[in-house]
């Protein structure tokens, strides 16, 4: 006896489940069954939107803080630089009378 056609059995299991589809108790409401995955599918796509959109926010603010970020490390290093210029100015320079005068507390400078 030989093998049935690959295509009749393929045929013959599409068929049962036909079959036992519709001979259940209760039938299936497609279009309640529809109704209810575009309510979902809706549902997803907001919430998706709504995602999307703290996203963006959380990288506007990222790129913000990182903007204040690079502003202020170029400020202090030129800050640092300025100290660094006058720090070594004050050292090169000759000690003079003055220079011993500004070491002087305030209450000494300013006495008769």
């Amino acid at each position: 006896m030989s093998s049935p056609n690959p295509d009749r059995r393929s045929i013959e299991r599409r068929l049962d489940a036909v079959e036992r589809a519709i001979s259940e108790d209760e039938p299936i409401d497609r279009t309640e069954r529809v109704d209810e995955l575009e309510s979902r599918i809706a549902e997803l796509e907001a919430a998706v939107e709504a995602l999307r959109g703290y996203v963006g926010s959380v990288r506007s603010v990222n790129e913000d803080v990182e903007r204040r970020a690079d502003r202020a490390l170029r400020k202090a290093e030129a800050l640092e630089r300025t100290v660094g210029a006058g720090r070594q100015a004050r050292e090169d320079a000759p000690t003079t009378d003055a220079d011993d005068e500004d070491e002087k507390p305030l209450l000494e400078r300013l006495r008769p």
